[in-house]
């Protein structure tokens, strides 16, 4: 069961969202703090703010005037980073075009286009995917000579800033952490784009290249994936999946998406995530058609995470060298949280999810001084 916050909380974001009717429930002023809170946490702050825009005749809606001054600003703060973003964006993706490194954009900027108001579904990145390694490299390079804290130690990954914002050269669209199912990965993007017609948004008055609808469900599926076997439940994503399906569902091929979940073992996690939309957005079966009515999943335990303030990353619990031969943890109840989180999710992705914690162990083993 919902508790008031919850309930009102996700009134709130699907009214923003999806433009619903919903019904408020009167709320003290500390537990309307705590939804802007949980907003915060969540990335949904501006989204929740267009809810409370279109419930403000609502009697019930009563907001402390500073609180709701604050929502405001938190919603003006991220139009204007949004709009500075996009400038950037589009006169990166300008100068890598014509470099002819056929730069893709995915992610957040990309999904941000299908919400009614994009500025309010802004990402703190930049994110181009290069399917073709010649191409990439070629991108890194400038990204090298022009960028600033240039980062290359995450595998095709290259992060770095320009022009005060972030950004992420991916030469991998989306990586797991076992080797077969990743193999299986990477041919199901590269034949993406081989066989493929090309897919486009206009972006700042910019026809820009992007995942297909189809695609970019998948690669939701997969971050939602590698969220929830490491840093905790992130909601964004949960919004980000269903606002592809209600905006353009109709242009998805749940069939060779079908094939691919079934490919990459992803059925479990797919079914938890399309009863999340229905538990927490009031999507109706027939509006997730990756979802099997006759193996509903048990997602109690997930949404209960989603209201943990006992949020951890997974950086908080890498291995340090002490001063003494033993080896300790810079968080050693963060990194109990990740052992537990990663067995308790690992049944919803379990070819994944052995692999997956043995990899971020392995990491955390690297950052030990020799």
């Amino acid at each position: 069961m919902m508790d008031i916050i919850s309930r009102n909380f996700f009134r709130l974001l699907r009214a923003g969202v999806f433009g619903e009717e919903e019904q408020i429930e009167p709320m003290s002023a500390w537990k309307w703090r705590r939804v802007y809170h949980f907003s915060l946490m969540h990335g949904v702050v501006a989204l929740l703010y267009d809810g409370i825009e279109k419930c403000s005749s609502q009697f019930f809606l009563q907001l402390p005037g500073d609180l709701l001054d604050a929502w405001k600003k938190s919603a003006h703060e991220m139009e204007t980073a949004y709009s500075r973003q996009q400038a950037v964006l589009v006169e990166l993706y300008a100068m890598l075009n014509r470099m002819q490194c056929r730069p893709i954009l995915t992610n957040g900027q990309r999904i941000a286009e299908l919400y009614d108001l994009p500025v309010h579904s802004y990402a703190p990145t930049i994110d181009i995917f290069f399917p073709f390694q010649t191409q990439g490299k070629k991108a890194d390079k400038w990204a090298d000579e022009n960028g600033t804290n240039v980062n290359d130690t995450k595998s095709y990954v290259l992060e770095y800033e320009w022009k005060d914002f972030k950004v992420n050269h991916f030469q991998r669209l989306c990586r797991l952490t076992n080797k077969l199912l990743n193999h299986s990965l990477q041919n199901i993007v590269e034949r993406e784009f081989r066989e493929n017609e090309a897919s486009y948004l206009m972006i700042g008055g910019t026809k820009m290249e992007t995942t297909s609808n189809t695609l970019e469900l998948l690669t939701i599926l997969l971050r939602i994936s590698h969220q929830m076997l490491n840093d905790g439940i992130k909601l964004k994503q949960f919004v980000d999946l269903g606002i592809l399906l209600r905006k353009v569902g109709d242009r998805v091929d749940f069939v060779r998406l079908q094939g691919w979940i079934d490919k990459l073992g992803l059925k479990r996690m797919a079914q938890a995530s399309g009863w999340l939309l229905v538990r927490m957005f009031n999507f109706t079966e027939d509006e997730i058609p990756f979802l099997q009515s006759d193996a509903k999943t048990d997602v109690q335990r997930i949404f209960d995470e989603l209201f943990n303030q006992e949020f951890a990353r997974q950086a908080d619990w890498y291995f340090l060298q002490g001063k003494d031969i033993f080896v300790h943890t810079s968080n050693s109840s963060a990194m109990m949280m990740h052992v537990r989180r990663s067995a308790r999710y690992s049944r919803y992705y379990p070819s994944e999810g052995f692999t997956n914690f043995f990899a971020s162990f392995i990491h955390s083993l690297s950052h030990i001084e020799e």
